[in-house]
């Protein structure tokens, strides 16, 4: 009898950026960055964020975007403190109406503003 081996059970490497799940998902908006003939107007659109890392978020939209389109984005992170912005993420991949946008421009305060939101979350999960 001949056996067959299995292959080694998968290690998950740890995530580049560490991400939060977002229990309550809440809105964002997205502009689309696509370089377009003058008479074409940007793409504006909305979306709900589901996990957010310092390196990029996960979205569901109807928004008409692509892996490999670039967007800005603007995420309400809480009430109290201006929106954080995003000039420049990068469609990675799509599943339905799932989007995974990587960061490539990100302001330093939008930065800090991502961790503080992601520390803030992290304690109240635990």
């Amino acid at each position: 009898m001949q056996t067959i081996q299995q292959p080694s059970a998968t290690v998950s490497k740890p995530r580049r950026y560490p991400r939060v799940r977002i229990l309550t998902p809440f809105s964002c908006s997205l502009s689309s960055l696509r370089a377009g003939r003058w008479f074409r107007k940007s793409v504006h659109d909305v979306g709900l964020v589901h996990d957010l890392s310092t390196g990029g978020v996960c979205v569901s939209t109807d928004a008409p975007i692509e892996p490999g389109d670039q967007v800005s984005l603007t995420l309400r992170l809480t009430k109290s403190a201006p929106p954080a912005e995003v000039a420049v993420a990068t469609v990675c991949w799509r599943n339905h109406q799932f989007h995974g946008l990587a960061f490539r421009m990100v302001s330093e305060s939008a930065s800090q503003q991502l961790v503080a939101y992601m520390n803030a979350t992290a304690r109240e999960e635990e």
